[in-house]
C-alpha cells in the first residue's frame, strides 16, 4: 500500500501541467545577442491545489484533458554564446504591455509599443550577461500596446463599478467602460456623483444618463462636472484574470526546470537563477504573486529565486478576482475603493504562503518618495495605526531612493500646464542597477547585501502629513491633503472566491499612512540619498499638485513629484523670501559642487549602492544640472 501511494504521488507530480508549447514569431541577432519574440501556450488543471487560488477557474471551459488553456506574449534577449551568459534571467512582468526596466535601469528613450522595436538603452542588462525576458500577463492589453495575454471568460453576470474622475479642465460628455453593460437598457443601473471621496454619493436620475448602444460607454446629458462619477451596473463574461499569475509561475518554472519542449532552453546553464522585476503596477502584481502562493509551481518547486519589486507601495494588483481591472488601478483616484490597497501589507502576511511552502524568494523592495505619498508605502513596515515599526523578513530588504519620484519628469525641469510645480527629475538608474547586481550576488553566493534603508517611526523619520516640518517656500506649496486607504468590505465571498458583491465597498476606518520627515531644505530623511539629493541644487519631493485641483478626492498629481531650485544668491533668496540657503551659500563654484557630488557617489559605491564604473556618469549629469539650473547664460534655467 505504501509503495502504491508513493507511485501515485510520483505520477501526480509528473502529470502536473507544464508549458505546452512555444511559438517563435520572429528571431534576429544584434551583435553578440539574439532577440526572440513569440507566444507561450499553457494549460492547468483547475482541480489541483496550486490552481484553486485562481478566482473563477472552476467555471472556465476545459479541453479534452480537463485543463484550462491560456497564452502569453513574450520577448527574450539572450547572449548568443553561453560563455557570455551570467547564468541568471532578468524577467520583467510588463506594465500595461510595455517595459519599465529599459528606461529606469538602462536609460532607454524610445517608447515604440512593438516588442521588435523596443529600445534597450545602454544595454546594461545584456552587458552584464543577463538573459532578459519580458512577459505579458494582463488581459486588458491590446497588441497595439505591447505584449498581450489571453485568458478564457466565464459565463457569469455580476456587479461592476466604473470610476470616472473629472477635473473640470474641459467639458466631457461620455466615458468608456472596461466591461460593457450586459444590457444597455438595464433600469437598476446607477450613476453617482460626489465631490469628496468619503462622503455619500448622490445618485443621478436614470433619465439623465444612458449607456452607449453597445453598452460600452456612459454619456450624461449636459456633460460632466468636476468630481467623481461612478457607474454601477451588471456586466457579464469576465475573463479569468488570475491566470496571468499562473502564466508567470509556469513560464518561470519552464525556464528554470525544463519541460516537454526545449525552445528557449538550448543553454540551460544560462538560466540557473531567475530574478523577477516589476515596476509600479507590475510590482504590485509581484506582491500579489507571492501573497497568493504562486512562487511554488504545481510541483512545489520555487519559481523566482529573487524579486525586485519597485515602486509598488503597499498594494497588490486588481487581477485575481471577478471583473478585475488591472489597467485602472494605477493612481490614487482610479484605484480608490478597488481591491488593490488591501491587507496583508507587510511581510508577515505577504510571505506567509511562500514561507509555509519553503519557497520564499529573496526580495528587494525599492520605493521612490512618491510611494509614501500616493501608494501608502508606510503600511509595508508600520502597524496599521502608524504607531510602531514592523520588521521586514530576513529575506527582504527595503530601500527608499530618497527624493525620487514614481514618474520622473523631464530635464531640464518643466511642469507643463497641469502641474503646479516643476516635475521632479531625480534619477533612480544608478542605484537601481547596483542593487540588481547586489540581489544576484545574494542569490548566487549568499553575499550579504546592503542593509535596508528607509525612514522609521522609531527614528522620527516617518510622520503624519501634518507633522512634516516643511520649510515655508512661497514657490513650493506644501499639500494640505493626500490620498487615504480605508478598511473596506467587498462582500462575504470576496476573500474566499474573489467575488465583489458590494459596489462601492463599505468603508471602515482609514489606515494611518505616514510620510517621510524632511530636512531644512524640504528633502526627505531616511533612505539612500542619491548624489543630486545629498548634494542638492533644490528641493525634491514625492508629491506635486495637479491642476485643476481635485482636493476633495485627496488627489495630488498622481505619481509625479516636485522640484524647486534654490535661489542662486543670498540676495535672490531674500527677495523671494526663501528660507533655504542659496546655491552661492552652499558651494564655492561648479568645481566645488562636482567634487562633492563625486564624493557622495563614491560613498554610495563603497556601500554597494552604486557601481564604481557609473560614478563618472553621475558626475557628468551633475555638471549638466549645474549648467541648466545655475548658469545665468542658460535660457532654460527655471526661474
Amino acid at each position: 500500500m505504501l509503495r502504491f501511494c508513493s507511485l501515485f504521488l510520483i505520477f501526480c507530480a509528473l502529470a502536473a501541467a507544464e508549458l505546452e508549447r512555444i511559438e517563435i514569431r520572429s528571431r534576429d541577432s544584434a551583435g553578440p545577442d539574439e532577440r526572440l519574440v513569440g507566444r507561450a501556450y499553457f494549460s492547468v488543471d483547475p482541480a489541483l491545489a496550486a490552481n484553486r487560488e485562481i478566482a473563477d477557474i472552476a467555471l472556465a471551459t476545459t479541453n479534452a484533458e480537463g485543463k484550462v488553456e491560456f497564452s502569453s506574449d513574450f520577448l527574450v534577449w539572450r547572449p548568443r554564446e553561453s560563455r557570455h551568459a551570467r547564468g541568471a534571467v532578468f524577467l520583467e512582468v510588463v506594465n500595461r504591455g510595455g517595459p519599465q526596466s529599459v528606461y529606469l535601469i538602462s536609460g532607454a528613450r524610445s517608447s515604440d509599443p512593438a516588442p521588435e522595436r523596443w529600445d534597450l538603452g545602454d544595454r546594461f542588462l545584456l552587458d552584464q550577461g543577463f538573459t532578459v525576458v519580458f512577459l505579458g500577463w494582463q488581459f486588458d492589453v491590446t497588441s497595439r500596446q505591447g505584449l498581450t495575454f489571453h485568458a478564457p471568460s466565464v459565463p457569469v453576470k455580476g456587479t461592476v463599478r466604473a470610476s470616472y474622475p473629472v477635473d473640470g479642465a474641459g467639458r466631457r460628455y461620455a466615458f468608456g467602460l472596461s466591461y460593457c453593460a450586459a444590457d444597455p437598457e438595464q433600469k437598476d443601473a446607477r450613476l453617482t456623483f460626489r465631490l469628496k471621496i468619503d462622503e455619500p454619493a448622490k445618485t443621478l436620475a436614470r433619465s439623465e444618463w444612458r449607456f452607449g448602444p453597445n453598452g460600452c460607454s456612459v454619456s450624461l446629458a449636459g456633460g460632466f462636472n468636476a468630481g467623481l462619477y461612478e457607474a454601477v451596473y451588471e456586466a457579464k463574461d469576465p475573463p479569468v484574470a488570475g491566470l496571468g499569475l499562473a502564466a508567470i509561475r509556469d513560464f518561470v518554472a519552464y525556464l528554470k526546470y525544463g519541460g516537454k519542449v526545449t525552445t528557449l532552453r538550448e543553454s540551460p546553464a544560462s538560466l540557473n537563477r531567475i530574478i523577477g522585476y516589476g515596476y509600479s503596477q507590475s510590482g504590485r502584481l509581484l506582491r500579489q504573486f507571492v501573497r497568493d502562493g504562486f512562487n511554488a509551481d504545481e510541483r512545489g518547486r520555487r519559481a523566482f529565486d529573487g524579486l525586485m519589486i519597485s515602486s509598488a507601495g503597499s498594494g497588490g494588483a486588481s487581477v485575481n478576482h471577478r471583473f478585475a481591472m488591472p489597467g485602472e488601478a494605477g493612481n490614487s483616484v482610479l484605484s480608490i475603493l478597488r481591491p488593490v490597497d488591501v491587507p496583508p501589507f507587510n511581510d508577515g502576511g505577504l510571505l506567509a504562503k511562500a514561507e509555509a511552502a519553503h519557497v520564499t524568494p529573496r526580495i528587494f523592495y525599492t520605493f521612490s518618495s512618491t510611494e509614501y505619498w500616493a501608494r501608502a508605502g508606510s503600511l509595508t513596515h508600520t502597524t496599521p495605526d502608524g504607531r510602531a515599526d514592523v520588521p521586514l523578513s530576513a529575506r527582504s530588504r527595503l530601500y527608499l531612493l530618497t527624493g525620487t519620484a514614481h514618474s520622473a519628469g523631464p530635464f531640464p525641469p518643466g511642469h507643463g500646464p497641469d502641474l503646479l510645480h516643476y516635475a521632479n527629475f531625480a534619477e533612480q538608474r544608478w542605484v537601481t542597477r547596483a542593487l540588481l547586481i547586489d540581489l544576484d550576488a545574494w542569490i548566487r553566493t549568499g553575499a550579504e547585501p546592503p542593509g535596508s534603508r528607509y525612514p522609521s517611526v522609531a527614528r522620527a523619520e516617518l510622520v503624519r502629513r501634518e507633522g512634516v516640518r516643511f520649510p515655508k517656500v512661497p514657490a513650493l506649496r506644501f499639500p494640505e491633503y493626500m490620498p487615504q486607504v480605508w478598511r473596506m468590505d467587498y462582500g462575504p465571498e470576496f476573500s474566499t472566491k474573489g467575488i465583489v458583491s458590494k459596489e462601492p465597498p463599505t468603508l471602515g476606518q482609514p489606515y494611518t499612512v505616514l510620510v517621510p520627515q524632511v530636512d531644512a531644505d524640504g528633502n526627505d530623511l531616511g533612505g539612500v540619498p542619491l548624489p543630486e539629493v545629498a548634494v542638492p541644487l533644490g528641493t525634491y519631493t514625492g508629491w506635486n499638485v495637479r491642476l485643476p485641483e481635485l482636493s476633495g478626492l485627496d488627489y495630488l498629481a498622481g505619481l509625479y513629484g516636485s522640484f524647486e531650485p534654490f535661489a542662486r544668491t543670498s540676495e535672490e533668496r531674500e527677495r523671494n523670501q526663501d528660507p533655504r540657503r542659496s546655491i552661492a551659500e552652499r558651494y564655492r563654484n561648479r568645481d566645488d559642487y562636482l567634487q562633492r557630488i563625486e564624493h557622495a557617489a563614491r560613498g554610495l559605491a563603497q556601500d554597494h549602492f552604486m557601481l564604481p564604473e557609473d560614478v563618472r556618469m553621475v558626475v557628468r549629469r551633475a555638471g549638466e544640472m549645474w549648467d541648466a539650473l545655475v548658469d545665468h547664460t542658460n535660457p532654460e534655467a527655471p526661474r
